[in-house]
């Protein structure tokens, strides 16, 4: 059985994000080729800033052909045009 070009990763963010480093590692880590979706997993920051932060994410997503799933909150989604919501 050859398994090339698979992706197996469902990488879920931490609970908050507070500085510039997160983005560095996370786009090292999607450049991997390893990652399918990315779990933005924020709960208790303000909308507003969740949508900085996925504006962010999804940048790095995009660039790297890795799919943004945001948690919880399907209008997130809509805003920032994520490719879908985790609804728990």
């Amino acid at each position: 059985m050859k398994i090339r070009n698979k992706k197996f990763i469902y990488l879920i963010s931490p609970n908050k994000i507070i500085n510039r480093s997160f983005y560095n590692s996370l786009n090292l880590v999607l450049k991997s080729n390893k990652v399918e979706f990315f779990q933005l997993r924020l709960k208790r920051e303000s909308i507003n800033k969740k949508v900085i932060i996925a504006k962010k994410i999804l940048k790095i997503c995009k660039k790297n052909r890795v799919k943004l799933i945001i948690n919880d909150n399907p209008n997130l989604v809509l805003k920032v045009n994520a490719h879908g919501c985790h609804l728990g």
